[in-house]
């Protein structure tokens, strides 16, 4: 044997032991973990008949060459997954685990059953809790500082993935703090700052925790990037802190309203004089809100929030959210190259505002009203009249026509639509099986668009 040979191979027997440790930690973990985890079975939900799994998709890929339809975007019902927050049989899941269910089954890890009744939900952070009566005692997950993670941290998910519960996969942080995700904010995610990962997560892993090695929970899988390979996101566990604490003692979550339209000052910082890049610009303040109170005004800049720096729109969009309604505070501004201050008092951040109704599936396309905050995600002007599609099918008459997630339909053969019944309605009085119905859409900031939408049959 050479003496290169004998190296590599006196090397490779030095490494066994440290590789079986790392074995035994995992196997470890996963005993520690699996105890906590459970099965979440829901009936009678909002999107009933629709229902193969539980999982966000997120198709929206930041290189995806423009205009080109999007990948379909479900989110049924039916499966998923959760943790054990507490002694007290509360369970933390997603939202859109829950969302409209008539009954909720959850099974243990000992494959004991019991039924949940939901407790509270916060669709703008895709989180919720739901609770159980447990005749035994339960084993609770400890929660972890996600504000501490760094990439390339070892990162275990575990849930009921395809439906094999308490499935276990191994990967690392790939990113954190990601924001912008257009196909999620359309869902109704609106806090984001998610966790990414390579652990493979499934269909079926929605509400399930993301662990670090210690065993301790750092995220509440949510979303995956349908035909990547492994990339998955998760809600940070800080987010669960802050959120489920709110949603066991009143069912909801408040937060603090400013009342401004707004984007990251960095594009705008040369026009209006900025000294660096900071900041989120005012583009629209809505009437009788604090905002107007305060005298903001279109083109200011919101630099700092009591004295502390606003980084851009997102981060002044979740600083502002964290305060109480009522909070007063004090902002920095920036008008007309100079600084100013604003005293604000916060009013109530009311959902409705920001969350549309249920989601529809007609011709392969999920529908859903176009709210005007879902206008002002998109781009579009406040008044934009129209439905919203967020998910389209493949090989279903909408992905025949080149619809995308994100467009919005204003007219079918020739007559305006402004909510899903009227579309539905239209289809129903002028479609015929076989042929083709006119369609005028709008996508992005761009102008209306054109196409036809085929009516299946002969």
């Amino acid at each position: 044997m050479s003496a290169l040979l004998a190296a590599a191979v006196i090397t490779a027997l030095a490494q066994v032991p440290l590789l079986k440790d790392l074995e035994s930690s995992f196997v470890q973990l996963h005993e520690q973990m699996g105890a906590c985890v459970v099965n979440i079975d829901t009936q009678g939900s909002a999107l009933e008949g629709d229902a193969e799994d539980l999982f966000h998709h997120f198709f929206n890929a930041p290189n995806a060459p423009e205009g080109k339809p999007q990948q379909p975007m479900p989110r049924p019902r039916g499966q998923g997954s959760g943790f054990i927050y507490d002694k007290q049989g509360h369970i933390i899941t997603n939202n859109h685990v829950v969302e409209g269910a008539e009954s909720i089954t959850v099974k243990l890890w000992n494959g004991h059953e019991y039924p949940a009744r939901a407790v509270g939900a916060d669709p703008e952070t895709d989180l919720a809790v739901i609770r159980i009566e447990a005749t035994e005692d339960l084993s609770v997950a400890r929660l972890g500082d996600s504000d501490s993670l760094k990439v390339g941290q070892f990162a275990m998910a575990i849930g009921s993935a395809r439906g094999f519960e308490g499935s276990t996969s191994f990967g690392h942080i790939s990113a954190v703090g990601r924001e912008g995700l257009r196909g999620l904010a359309m869902q109704g995610l609106t806090f984001q700052n998610l966790i990414q990962t390579d652990a493979a997560i499934n269909l079926g892993n929605s509400g399930g925790p993301l662990c670090n090695i210690s065993g301790e929970v750092i995220g509440v899988n949510t979303a995956i990037v349908w035909g990547a390979n492994s990339i998955g996101f998760a809600i940070p566990v800080n987010t669960v802190k802050n959120t489920v604490p709110q949603l066991i003692g009143g069912g909801r979550v408040t937060r603090g309203y400013l009342g401004v339209s707004i984007d990251d000052a960095k594009d705008f910082a040369d026009a209006v004089g900025l000294p660096d890049k900071l900041g989120a610009i005012v583009k629209r303040v809505q009437a009788g809100t604090p905002a107007e109170t305060a005298k903001i005004q279109i083109y200011d800049v919101v630099r700092k929030i009591n004295g502390e720096n606003v980084q851009g729109a997102e981060d002044l969009v979740r600083r502002i959210s964290s305060f109480s309604p009522g909070t007063k505070i004090v902002l920095e501004i920036w008008r007309d190259g100079a600084p100013l201050s604003a005293d604000v008092e916060l009013r109530q951040r009311e959902l409705s505002t920001v969350q549309p109704d249920r989601e529809q599936f007609i011709l392969g396309m999920r529908i859903r009203p176009l709210t005007a905050a879902l206008a002002e995600k998109l781009g579009l002007a406040p008044d934009t009249a129209g439905v919203l599609i967020t998910g389209i099918k493949p090989d279903s008459p909408a992905f025949e026509a080149k619809l995308a997630d994100g467009d919005v339909i204003t007219e079918v053969a020739k007559h305006p639509v402004k909510n899903p019944g009227e579309l539905i309605e239209i289809l129903k009085q002028t479609g015929v099986p076989g042929k083709s119905l006119l369609l005028q859409f709008v996508r992005g900031a761009n102008e209306p668009d054109i196409t036809v939408l085929r009516i299946p049959g002969s």
